[in-house]
Order: structure tokens, then sequence, then C-alpha cells
């Protein structure tokens, strides 16, 4: 019987280079075998990510984007295949004859089909944020088999990178390094969380201007109406009908969206082991520095935020005062 206070994986082996990729519970050599022979073509696509760093909400931005505004209709995986569950055969199905084909996959760099005039976004997010979300998300989910998920037995896999898809950190760092190639977008959740008029735009116009064009138009209302139907409350509404698989209620798909959620759930201990990690595997090309204005940009809100606090504290005692006074 499998332990449920730990999530399942199966370690699976490239076909060809003999590579080994973990997959969650639930799948087989044959979803690798099939997800590894599709070749990219001029058109497509690609939202690139580790998971839990902001794929579905991408995913979502960039079809809005595509279709001038107008929603997924079912399934989000039906529209967009996850090319490594979804496989070849699945991913050539998608009609790309009006609309560029979109593909979702959390594939290293180099395991992505490349073609030089497809397009490759990549978001990511603060790694504490991500290893909590990552962790609700295996609860949710049956194939992982963790119902009873332990926070610490997940947290030692993610700092191993012994989770799906070769973990965070040299995941991001391989992307990272490729930033500047002309078909690739490198995106931030948390740019996304504080500007998200501004990052829709940056998206549009590495799509096309014609994109970029089309969510000026008439003063910006399709840009507005992109912006409200990605937001964080519509995206929770529609996750029932855009995400096929089951859950739990107490455990919903799309679950808060919170940059810093990690400070509920981590020990000092914990937080310190990714800092160090964050360092290491950050500092030699660059990344370990991402969230440095964000960080400073909270620390700015709660200061202003102590401010007000304060000094509202000394109108009541100088109202008091003066109260007594009279």
């Amino acid at each position: 019987m499998n332990d449920q206070t730990d999530a399942t994986f199966v370690y699976l082996k490239h076909p060809v280079t003999g590579e080994i990729c973990i997959y969650p519970g639930g799948f087989g050599q044959k979803h690798l075998d099939s997800a590894v022979k599709y070749e990219a073509k001029p058109t497509d696509i690609f939202v690139c990510s580790c998971a839990k760093c902001g794929t579905t909400w991408l995913q979502n931005i960039v079809w809005l984007i595509i279709h001038e505004g107008e929603k997924i209709c079912g399934a989000m995986m039906d529209s967009i295949p996850m090319l490594e569950f979804s496989g070849n055969e699945v991913t050539n199905k998608i009609d790309d004859s009006k609309y560029p084909r979109i593909v979702k996959t959390h594939y290293k760099y180099d395991w992505v089909p490349k073609h030089p005039t497809a397009k490759y976004l990549y978001i990511t997010r603060n790694p504490k944020d991500a290893m909590v979300s990552f962790y609700y998300h295996c609860k949710g989910f049956e194939g992982y088999q963790c119902p009873d998920l332990d926070f610490n037995k997940m947290f030692d896999r993610y700092v191993k990178s012994d989770i799906e898809f070769w973990g965070y950190f040299d995941h991001v760092a391989d992307w990272y390094g490729r930033r500047h190639e002309e078909n690739m977008l490198f995106l931030l959740y948390e740019d996304l969380k504080v500007d998200p008029k501004g990052e829709i735009l940056k998206i549009a116009k590495f799509l096309g201007n014609k994109y970029y064009e089309s969510l000026m138009k008439d003063n910006g209302k399709l840009l507005q109406a992109i912006i409200e139907k990605s937001s964080f409350s519509s995206m929770k509404v529609v996750s029932a009908e855009i995400i096929s698989t089951k859950r739990p209620e107490n455990l919903p798909f799309i679950r808060k969206g919170e940059v810093g959620d990690w400070k509920n759930h981590m020990s000092s201990e914990q937080s310190k082991i990714m800092e160090d990690l964050i360092k290491e595997k950050g500092d030699p090309s660059g990344w370990s520095s991402l969230w440095d204005n964000h960080e400073n940009r909270a620390y700015e809100v709660s200061k202003s935020i102590d401010d007000i606090s304060s000094a509202a504290g000394q109108a009541k005692s100088t109202m008091s005062q003066f109260v007594q006074k009279s």
C-alpha cells in the first residue's frame, strides 16, 4: 500500500537518449514516448514553466489575446494540450488553420520541440510560493495518491528536485539562460500580479504586432476585457469548467494566487534552505535576484501600512487627550 503522506511519481526513460524524466503517478512510458515525437510547427506557441508557476494563468491570457477575447469553451486540455500528457497524436489534431496552436509544457528547454519561427513563453515564480502551491496541487489530485500529504516530505522532495519534470532550480536556470533568444519571452508571475496591463501588452507584442494593435483599438476595449477575464477572481470562477480533473472542494485547482503565502507554511529553517538553494543555483546566471524588487516593494507596502497605523494611533491618542481636557 502506498504511503498516503508522500506523493507518488514514476521514473520514465527517453526512448532515444535514455535520460530519466519524472512523471506524476498514473502516467506511463507510452505518454513520454508519444510526447517526444511531436515536431514544432512554424506558428506554434509554447507556454512553458515549472509546475505551479502561473502556467494556467498564462495559457488563458495567450488564448484570450489570440482569440480576441473569446474564452476557452470546455476543458482547457481539449483546446491547449499539455504535451507530456496529451502526446504527439492529440497535439497534432489541434486545428491551427485559423489560430496558432498553443501547447503547454513543463519539459526542460532541451526537451521542448524547437522551430525558428515558433514562439516560446516561459513563466516562473518565487520557488517558495511555487513549492507551497505544488504541495496543494499534489494533495488534491488522485494520481499522486497522497490525500494526507505531509508538507515536510514534499519540501524535502522539492529542494532535492525529486518531483515531476526535473524540479524547479535547474529548470529555471536553463530557461533563464535562453531569455535573450528572439522567439522567447521570459516572464515573472509576480510582475503579472503587480502590473497585469503592462505584462499583457508585453505578451501581445511578443506574439505579433497585430495582436498588440488589436488590444489598443477603441481605447483599449479588448485589453480591458482580457484583464478582467484573466483576473484571479475570474479564473477561480471558470476553473471548474476548464480543469477537467475533479478535485476536493476544499482543494481547488486555483487556490489563492497570493505572493508570499509561503510565510504561512515554511519554518525559518526551510526558508533558509530555499534561500541557500536560490543563491547556489541562481547566482551563476543571475536569476537569484529576480524577486528583489518585489520583496522591496512588499517591504515598502508593509512599512506604509505600519506608518498609517502609527499615525492613526497617535491621532486617536491626541483626540483622547483633547476629550479628557474638555
